[in-house]
């Protein structure tokens, strides 16, 4: 591999890298509700955990010189064994406690057994001695430090020799606590483990649940063209049969919507032309990514530009267009698959029911739900349909259900020259997607791209 080579694929390494970064960064403001319950709610765990483990701690402490009992040396005078000896009791302090004999002493003198912890420092070059009881009740450390005062000498008599203990400084009972009550550290550190716990989560989410975020996704993840990206629109209605879909004849949503269909529309167009295709495909991995009302618009934005267009609802499982158009239910599609109805009445009452104010625009609706679409879809009716509609129209645009829910769109393939995949953002997974224009692929029919909606 040449050095540019070399250079160019640590560049796509870098650009991948910082891809992956980006994507992960775009969860994040999904999750962030979850990660603040997290913060507050370990934070708040922390500081009640904290508060009710809580044991407040006193010291007791008196101070000590130490002079020791012996002849004058020749060489030096008594404070280097006054200060020697305060170092030695210091060091040999905790044999003295591990003996029990101190501990022994100190509980008899209480009357019950010793719960605080002793502790014996030495002021370094000095004959200072400091002792301190640690315990849980102030009266009971300051009641220990008495004693031990009292038994230590005895104590450690016979390790060192006889030594003299006269003190400089006492506490007393202790009154205030060793431990203030300050929890806010541990809340601190209980939001900094709810933030951990909220962005691993949000790795996890981010790992496994793939989605399309932006324009450039639908290329690099889904390996087809991108036609487009359809704005976003506020609705306030969320029930499926009173959500209002924002069509082009909107005057509302034209402003928003004209431009960017206009060049999806325009794609289309030079994909058809090059493609020799007439009749569309449109549909989607799963429900609810918004294929129904990118059909219908599509099909305006054709109309617009002169051209004869037909729309037929093809998902006989829930056939949407009715709604999108707010048209009263009436018979369609699927009566006329059935054979309840002949061509020309469907054509007929189709016709009588399309009042909006397009003449080159036909909306053939999908009709009462039905069970079984793939089966009705798949007879001799609705290849004449198509074939009818075909002699009389530009383009045929056929919404079709959710590709990786139903076997529809594999049927309806086979009389389709084209297919668009609509992509809603943050919606499917990419691997679901991937199978949706796996299952798609199979029946030889040409990928025109994707549409990236709501965003």
């Amino acid at each position: 591999m040449s050095t540019k080579e070399k250079d160019r694929a640590e560049n796509f390494d870098t650009i991948d890298q910082l891809a992956v970064i980006v994507d992960f960064l775009r969860v994040i403001p999904r999750m962030w509700v979850w990660i603040l319950i997290l913060v507050v709610g370990c934070g708040g765990f922390f500081y009640v955990k904290a508060y009710m483990d809580y044991v407040p701690v006193y010291t007791a402490e008196a101070t000590f010189t130490i002079n020791i009992t012996r002849e004058q040396s020749i060489s030096g005078s008594n404070a280097y064994y006054d200060n020697a000896a305060a170092e030695h009791l210091a060091l040999t302090f905790p044999r003295i406690l591990t003996g029990d004999v101190l501990l022994r002493m100190v509980a008899e003198d209480l009357g019950e057994p010793v719960t605080g912890s002793i502790n014996a420092t030495q002021t370094p070059d000095t004959n200072l001695l400091t002792l301190s009881v640690t315990d849980r009740d102030p009266q009971r450390a300051y009641d220990t430090l008495e004693s031990v005062i009292k038994n230590y000498p005895v104590v450690s008599e016979r390790i060192v020799g006889k030594v003299n203990m006269n003190i400089l400084d006492e506490t007393g009972v202790p009154t205030k606590p060793d431990n203030k009550k300050v929890f806010t550290s541990d809340a601190v550190k209980g939001a900094g483990v709810g933030l951990i716990i909220g962005l691993v989560w949000t790795l996890l989410v981010f790992l496994i649940n793939r989605t399309v975020q932006c324009e450039a996704d639908i290329k690099k993840k889904l390996s087809i063209n991108c036609l487009g990206v359809v704005p976003k629109l506020n609705n306030k209605k969320r029930s499926r049969s009173t959500a209002q879909y924002y069509l082009l004849s909107d005057p509302k949503a034209k402003e928003v919507l004209q431009e960017p269909l206009r060049m999806i529309k325009n794609k289309v167009e030079y994909q058809a032309q090059k493609l020799n295709l007439k009749t569309i495909l449109v549909t989607s991995a799963t429900a609810g990514e918004g294929k129904s009302l990118f059909a219908a618009n599509l099909s305006l934005s054709l109309v617009a530009s002169g051209k004869k267009v037909v729309l037929i609802d093809c998902d006989l499982r829930h056939p949407t267009g009715r709604l999108v158009f707010n048209m009263n239910d009436n018979v369609g599609l699927g009566e006329y698959l059935k054979d309840e109805l002949s061509l020309l009445d469907y054509l007929a009452f189709a016709k009588e029911d399309n009042n909006h104010g397009f003449p080159n625009f036909l909306f053939l609706p999908g009709g009462a739900p039905v069970a079984d679409g793939s089966n009705l879809l798949s007879s001799h009716r609705m290849k004449e349909l198509i074939m009818c509609m075909e002699s009389k129209a530009d383009y045929i645009i056929l919404d079709s259900a959710p590709t990786g829910l139903l076997t529809d769109s594999a049927v309806l393939a086979k009389y389709a020259d084209g297919a668009i995949m609509v992509v809603r953002k943050e919606v499917a997974r990419v691997d679901f997607i991937m199978d949706a224009l796996g299952h798609l692929s199979e029946s030889d029919i040409q990928i025109v791209g994707g549409v990236l909606n709501d965003v």
